[in-house]
């Protein structure tokens, strides 16, 4: 078990590393942008508690590292176990045009169907395209979102729900079947949408329509990148999750 153990860390330690690298600096962004969003009130109650910017984003760091570094570990055995983990982590030509072109469509569906649509039944979403996006809010998006994100609800959600209902439905059965993995990843994209809501009801008022872009934005795109995932391997759905975010923000800035 020991001898196992340390088998495995030697084995992964650079990419557990890399997944607590990446965790420090998402978490860091991502609470600078957050702290720019905060509500006023709010705001003025935190700083009231001794709360800083630099404190927030130092607590965020630390607990984003704690996820890259923890679930990523977690992640990885349970993705060998249901047969979702490749070794191998570079990239294949033809997966990664798929992935790619994936990335362009997702990336101008993400912010077309705002401008276009969910933008004529909520005036914050119009509102929140008048001001362009900050330095914390585009590093953030690349790293926590694209990385952490995908490490959370991919390598170690959907390889988790995969194993559960694995164990609970193929007792016996040593190879997972499709159908297990596919619904892990509906399931995990539920996931990946409801864990967007607090978010958007920070910003804006939950009504029906707003409801629906949320597991409609989220959740399919949840569905896109872990299809990758479980078609090609984590790389995948992490450079599709990060390309989605590159081309809207870049609509964004360039154009709206």
């Amino acid at each position: 078990m020991i001898n196992s153990a340390k088998q495995f860390i030697k084995q992964y330690w650079k990419l557990f590393m890399l997944f607590t690298v990446v965790g420090l600096f998402g978490g860091y962004f991502v609470n600078l942008y957050s702290f720019e969003s905060i509500p006023e009130e709010m705001l003025r109650e935190m700083l009231e508690q001794g709360f800083t910017e630099t404190s927030l984003a130092v607590i965020g760091a630390i607990q984003s590292a704690g996820y890259g570094l923890i679930l990523g570990a977690l992640g990885i055995v349970l993705a060998k176990k249901v047969g979702l983990w490749r070794d191998t982590l570079s990239f294949a030509k033809k997966p990664l045009l798929v992935t790619v072109i994936w990335a362009v469509i997702g990336g101008l569906f993400l912010i077309l169907s705002d401008l276009w649509f969910f933008g004529n039944y909520s005036e914050a979403i119009r509102q929140s395209y008048l001001v362009k996006p900050t330095i914390p809010y585009l590093l953030a998006t690349v790293t926590y979102g694209a990385i952490i994100e995908e490490v959370m609800l991919r390598l170690f959600m959907m390889s988790l729900i995969a194993f559960i209902l694995h164990k609970l439905f193929e007792k016996g059965r040593e190879e997972t079947s499709v159908w297990i993995l596919v619904a892990a990843n509906v399931i995990a994209a539920f996931l990946f949408a409801a864990g967007h809501l607090p978010a958007t009801a920070a910003m804006m008022e939950l009504t029906p329509m707003i409801l629906f872009r949320c597991f409609l934005l989220n959740g399919g795109f949840g569905l896109l990148f872990g299809w990758l995932y479980r078609k090609y391997g984590l790389q995948y759905s992490i450079v599709a999750h990060g390309g989605c975010h590159i081309v809207s923000k870049l609509i964004w800035i360039l154009f709206v």
